[in-house]
C-alpha cells in the first residue's frame, strides 16, 4: 500500500508530499527518480525524492503542477492512496566534497535540484547557484535553496525583482572571480548548452539533468537517459522509448529548445543527462 501520510504546499505549483510506501526502492540518490501511478489507467509521474526513510518506510517527494496528472497527484490530502510507485530510475549523481560547486537551474528544475544540493551540502561543498525564469513566480523553492547555497543569484527576464541579465553574462562573471571545481545544470536545453559551453572553457566538470517537465503519455514518464561524450562532440541518447545519436549540443537544442523546461549530466569529460 501507497500511503500519503503528510502534505504541504510549497508555493501555488509545488506540493511537498510524505508518502509510506510498501514498495521496495533500493538506491535512491539525487539525479534519480521515480514514477508514481495514481491510478492503474493513469500514466506515471515522475518525481524527485527529496528524503527516504528506510526504517520508517516513508518517502517525501516534490510535485511541480505542469498538466493535469500532476494537477491530480498535487491535489491528493492526509489518507489518499496511490496506486503503484515504480523505480527508482535514472543516473545517480555523483556527490563528493568537489570544492566549491556552480548550480544552474531554470525554472521547474529546482525541484530535482533541491535534493542534489542537499547531498551536495552533506558532503562539505560550497556552493553558489543561479536560479532563472521569465517572471519572478517562475522561481521556485527560492528559500530552500537559499538555506543551502552559500550564494545564490536569482534572474529573471522581467523586471519584477530578479536581475535582468544575460545567464551567460552571470556565468562567465562567477567563473572568473570565483574557482569553481565543479558544476550543475538542470533547465531547458538551451541552458544546459549555455552552461557547458562556459565551463567547457575553464575545464570544469559538469553535470546535468535534462528534465521535461510534462508527462509523455505514450511512455509513462517524461525523463529519459542520455550520455554525452564531449571528447568526440557525440550525445548517446537511450529513453524508455526511443534511440538517438546527437552529433552536437546544437543538436539537442534543436531537438529539445522547443522546451521551456529541459536540463543536461556532465562528469569530467561524460555528461549524464535525463530528460
Amino acid at each position: 500500500m501507497n500511503l500519503i501520510i503528510a502534505k504541504k504546499s510549497i508555493s501555488a505549483n509545488v506540493a511537498n508530499l510524505e508518502i509510506r510506501t510498501s514498495t521496495v526502492l533500493n538506491d535512491i540518490r539525487p539525479g534519480r527518480y521515480i514514477s508514481i501511478l495514481i491510478e492503474k489507467d493513469k500514466p506515471g509521474i515522475p518525481a524527485a525524492v527529496l528524503k527516504f526513510n528506510q526504517e520508517n518506510e516513508t518517502i517525501t517527494v516534490l510535485v511541480f503542477v505542469a498538466d493535469k496528472y500532476t494537477q491530480q497527484l498535487a491535489e491528493l490530502n492526509f489518507g489518499s492512496e496511490i496506486f503503484r510507485i515504480n523505480g527508482p530510475f535514472g543516473y545517480p549523481m555523483l556527490i563528493e566534497n568537489f570544492g566549491t560547486v556552480l548550480c544552474v537551474s531554470d525554472g521547474p528544475g529546482a525541484v530535482m535540484l533541491l535534493p542534489a544540493l542537499a547531498s551536495l551540502r552533506s558532503a562539505g561543498n560550497r556552493i553558489i547557484t543561479i536560479l532563472t525564469a521569465r517572471t519572478l513566480d517562475g522561481i521556485l523553492l527560492e528559500n530552500e535553496i537559499r538555506a543551502i547555497s552559500d550564494e545564490v543569484t536569482v534572474i529573471t527576464e522581467s523586471e519584477d525583482g530578479g536581475k535582468k541579465v544575460a545567464v551567460c553574462k552571470t556565468i562567465t562573471q562567477i567563473l572568473r572571480s570565483s574557482k569553481v571545481d565543479h558544476a550543475l545544470v538542470i533547465g531547458s536545453a538551451t541552458t544546459i548548452k549555455n552552461t557547458c559551453v562556459h565551463t567547457r572553457k575553464y575545464n570544469i566538470p559538469i553535470q546535468a539533468i535534462l528534465y521535461l517537465n510534462k508527462t509523455v503519455q505514450s511512455t509513462g514518464h517524461g525523463i529519459y537517459k542520455v550520455s554525452v561524450s564531449s571528447t568526440n562532440n557525440a550525445v548517446c541518447v537511450d529513453g524508455f522509448d526511443f534511440n538517438a545519436w546527437y552529433p552536437n549540443l546544437e543538436e539537442m537544442v534543436k531537438r529539445f529548445g522547443c522546451e521551456e523546461d529541459i536540463p543536461c549530466n556532465t562528469t569530467g569529460n561524460n555528461v549524464k543527462i535525463l530528460v
